[in-house]
């Protein structure tokens, strides 16, 4: 009755073995799962990751575009600008040039009438004192002839300041013009740099906080895959370790098994040979 006692014991004990080796199968295969659900989740993020990178990319893009062409409308629209004040200072010159020409040409009419008349008296008088006073009308000829030249000198003297002075005064309205419209572009250039410069590093900011994050939820990731692929190998080292229990426990059954067997047959010849002798 003893020995039927141990089998049983040892029969109990292997089939605990065995549930054992299940419950550590079921856990293995479960943490495959696990790992390969971490792998898709990895691999789903690290593909999320790319998308982002090219949609930032791409937005990066546009809007370097779009100020480019926002800043070459503008600079057009100055140049156009530039172009019509220059057109408006050529009218105005060919006008004050055609304003000049049409008063010198009438002021050479006054004068031209002036001598003509001067000259039709200067004839009268000659005709009318030549014997008596020709020599106080020579005179009086000469200091007209002199007023005459002051005149006239003093005319062109006018009209020469008259027409340096609109030139200068055409030329200071050029020069303030044009430095009005540098300094307009200079400050839409730098107010459209600056918002430009603005927006671009708050979505660099805002990206780079993206990335920082999916950069932590990444790490973690690999240090639970590195968790379980460590805990992996240790189930699979508790496992094979168990195999070879679980196989030297079979062998171990089986030699005694053998052991018991031949046990019997010596048992059984002995008897035989007690039987015989009785016999005899």
């Amino acid at each position: 009755m003893a020995p039927k006692k141990k089998k049983k014991s040892k029969a109990s004990g292997g089939s605990e073995k065995e549930k054992d080796s299940e419950r550590d199968a079921e856990k293995e295969a479960q943490l495959h799962r696990e790992h390969d659900t971490l792998t898709d989740t990895l691999s789903n993020l690290k593909r999320r990751a790319g998308q982002l990178m090219q949609n930032a990319s791409l937005r990066l893009a546009k809007i370097q575009q779009e100020f480019t062409s926002y800043m070459s409308k503008r600079t057009q629209k100055h140049c156009n600008e530039i172009v019509t004040l220059n057109d408006l200072r050529q009218q105005k010159l060919e006008a004050l040039n055609k304003q000049r020409e049409e008063m010198v040409e009438k002021h050479n009419e006054q004068v031209n009438g002036l001598k003509k008349e001067i000259f039709e008296k200067e004839k009268e008088l000659a005709l009318l004192n030549l014997e008596i006073y020709e020599k106080s009308l020579q005179q009086q000829q000469l200091d007209r002839i002199t007023e005459l030249e002051q005149e006239v000198t003093s005319a062109y003297f006018h009209q020469s300041e008259t027409l340096n002075a609109l030139k200068a005064n055409s030329f200071i309205e050029k020069e303030r013009h044009k430095a009005a419209c540098k300094h307009t572009v200079w400050e839409l250039t730098l107010k459209a740099k600056k918002e430009a410069s603005t927006s671009l590093l708050s979505y660099i900011q805002q990206v780079s906080e993206e990335n920082h994050h999916l950069h932590e939820e990444l790490q973690q990731l690999i240090q639970r895959a590195r968790a379980l692929r460590n805990h992996q190998q240790l189930l699979q080292m508790k496992r094979r370790q168990l195999l070879l229990e679980k196989e030297y426990v079979q062998e171990l059954q089986c030699l005694r098994t053998s052991t018991a067997q031949v046990g019997c047959f010596q048992l059984t010849d002995h008897g035989i040979l007690n039987n015989n002798t009785t016999t005899l």
